[in-house]
């Protein structure tokens, strides 16, 4: 294992890139975001999630990897953290399907082998739980310092469904990038966009993401805008590609096809990098957010387009409920093809409404800039490090 000598560490454990996964994503901004802090009294590493071979493929900071999917690799990287003495914090980033057994249950075995003090970030809370999921998350929330969510709504659910005590939860928003607006015009130009009406949709394509949905709303936006283009930003979900091909993108492609949408909609068959995608978002007209898991507690897609400036429309999610009112988008009902029709026609022919609610939402998203975001984290780290340490001390005079 890569280690620097005599300096504090903290170990994050979460997917990584280059897999492409949006917690991935997530955990290297945040962790790019949270070195200017952090250093030079501590060092962050990362212990990726992650079943293939060795470390070849990630970035020096990537120390170690755990299959999450096998118990016994699991239980043997708790041993190995916990012989390691310069970790001081562990930060896990949860997902339930990110870790092996009955409601992600691998990883209680892993915590309660682990003797470093942890923090651990729910990116999906689920309401109503079955008995199994209750008794797992009630042991993880139990075992952990702090618990940090990204909406009020996992706030509440994690303290009256889970019967969490709430003084042990932290809120702190997804954060965003800044995106510079200046060259939108030349972006355009650059991709042949200039009298486009775009409307924006990103991120890894599954059939829960609803794509066909926007499509489909496409056949009456062209009839009265046929400079509207459509641009579905992302690859299909590796997942997905694992278990059926790209038998979703090519059934995308055949409805664009027998609705003679060729021209007004764009499969962007690419994981963009952020500067890239930052310059999509920055130009677009209107994003589509059309999600149809009502479940979903967080979206990255969705509040980088808010933090572009983009005016949003938006199937209900906690995120977009907390996120927008009538000054920053609209917030749909059904979120059919006729809604998404109806509300983007509407935006089209009010351009002081669509531009007015853009800078509403830019303004929004101020204070979940990934500078700010790192400050929270890093005030919660130096306290339980810092604390932790107290107690230990105290335990050995």
């Amino acid at each position: 294992m890569k280690q620097q000598l005599n300096k504090s560490e903290i170990l994050f454990i979460s997917t990584i890139p280059p897999r492409k996964c949006g917690i991935a994503t997530f955990t290297r901004d945040l962790t790019n975001s949270l070195k200017a802090y952090i250093l030079p009294k501590y060092k962050i590493s990362i212990c990726a999630l992650d079943d293939s071979g060795g470390l070849e493929s990630y970035a020096e900071d990537i120390t170690m990897k755990m299959d999450s999917l096998n118990q016994k690799s699991c239980l043997d990287c708790a041993d190995r953290i916990n012989s390691l003495t310069n970790i001081k914090l562990v930060c896990i980033e949860h997902e339930f399907g990110l870790f092996g057994g009955e409601m992600g249950n691998y990883l209680i075995p892993f915590l309660d082998a682990l003797k470093k003090p942890f923090i651990i970030r729910f990116h999906t809370v689920l309401p109503n739980p079955c008995e199994k999921r209750l008794m797992v998350v009630q042991r993880i929330c139990m075992l952990a310092e702090k618990i940090i969510v990204m909406t009020r709504h996992s706030v509440h659910l994690l303290r009256d469904d889970y019967y969490i005590r709430e003084e042990k939860i932290i809120l702190i928003p997804h954060g965003t990038h800044p995106v510079n607006q200046s060259n939108t015009a030349s972006i355009r130009a650059k991709l042949n966009l200039e009298d486009k009406k775009i409307l924006t949709t990103f991120g890894l394509l599954s059939p829960n993401k609803g794509i066909e949905t926007g499509i489909k709303s496409m056949t009456k936006i062209v009839k009265e805008f046929p400079n509207a283009i459509y641009l579905v930003l992302g690859n299909t979900h590796p997942k997905l590609v694992d278990s059926t091909g790209e038998t979703y993108r090519h059934s995308l492609e055949k409805l664009i096809s027998d609705n003679c949408l060729h021209k007004n909609v764009k499969l962007i068959d690419e994981f963009l990098p952020t500067d890239k995608l930052l310059s999509y978002l920055a130009m677009s007209d209107i994003y589509l957010f059309t999600s149809k898991d009502p479940y979903q507690a967080v979206s990255g897609t969705f509040i980088y387009a808010m933090s572009a400036g983009c005016s949003i429309i938006s199937n209900p999610i906690a995120h977009s409920y907390e996120m927008l009112d009538k000054e920053t988008g609209i917030l749909m009902e059904k979120g059919d093809e006729e809604e998404i029709a109806a509300n983007v026609l509407y935006l089209l022919n009010h351009d002081d409404i669509r531009k007015r609610m853009g800078i509403q939402a830019f303004l929004k998203t101020r204070d979940t800039l990934w500078d700010n975001v790192a400050k929270m984290h890093f005030q919660i780290i130096y306290d339980l490090i810092e604390n932790y340490s107290e107690t230990l001390h105290q335990q050995t005079t």
